[in-house]
């Protein structure tokens, strides 16, 4: 991993973790928060990416009218689990993602709790620290399974708790943290199967879909295609022995709402 993306990282997470008390915002969406950290962290993130990589363009969470070229860019979320930080949870992790052609080139993942760094480039494996990263092979039976619960979208209510009660007897149990960048570390990681969340941002997925999919596994939307770096999806990530069957039930269930 790029020493100088690195450290920017490390520094960005004592900022973080420097907030003990930070003062909580509400956005406007159902339990949607944002708080002076998260506002802080990416504006440290803006200037010293910018410093160390001259000409890139940014993509990031607590900012607006963006736009995402084909140039270099870095997708930023500054603070991936807000509600855990504020609430001193210590499962929230700092997320960059560079895209060029708007495809992910390479993508880190700080979790500071935990001093791990996940990190991967295109076509060059995916890491934590120095250890290789390889995804499971567990079958769709066994599998734990990641959710992301979309609290933010109420439309979205339904269809997630019909999700969770269809799927549950196809897989061994779901899993959530509250971070879907560290949810999709551990598919990496091969401690989870799979991954889902019916609406999930850019920012949340951009680093750790290259790093799923640099250990072996795939991503793409619940309905079909390939994943986009320009607007909200419904991603999907899982193991490459149950990605297609954890993508027909998920579309299954879709079509029964």
């Amino acid at each position: 991993m790029d020493k100088a993306l690195d450290g920017i990282l490390r520094r960005a997470a004592r900022l973080m973790l420097d907030f003990e008390n930070p003062q909580v915002f509400a956005k406007g969406g159902h339990a949607d928060f944002v708080t002076e950290a998260d506002v802080a962290v990416q504006a440290f993130l803006l200037e010293e990416l910018a410093r160390a990589y001259p000409g890139a363009a940014f993509f990031a969470e607590e900012a607006e009218g963006q736009t995402l070229g084909d140039g270099l860019t870095f997708i930023i979320d500054p603070i991936d689990g807000t509600t855990n930080f504020f609430r001193r949870r210590r499962c929230s992790a700092i997320s960059v993602g560079a895209v060029e052609g708007k495809m992910p080139v390479f993508g880190a993942i700080y979790d500071p709790y935990r001093d791990e760094m996940y990190h991967a480039e295109r076509g060059r494996g995916a890491y934590c620290g120095d250890v290789r990263l390889h995804v499971s092979d567990t079958p769709m039976e066994k599998a734990v399974i990641g959710l992301g619960s979309a609290p933010y979208y109420s439309e979205l209510f339904e269809l997630t708790g019909r999700t969770v009660g269809r799927l549950l007897p196809q897989i061994a149990d779901f899993r959530r943290t509250g971070s879907a960048c560290i949810d999709l570390c551990d598919v990496a990681a091969g401690r989870s199967d799979g991954h889902f969340e019916w609406r999930l941002q850019p920012w949340d997925y951009c680093a750790a879909t290259l790093i799923v999919e640099e250990a072996g596994g795939r991503c793409g939307s619940i309905l079909g295609g390939e994943v986009v770096y320009d607007r909200a999806m419904p991603h999907l990530a899982a193991n490459a022995r149950i990605f297609d069957q954890l993508q027909m039930a998920l579309q299954e269930i879709e079509r029964q709402q």
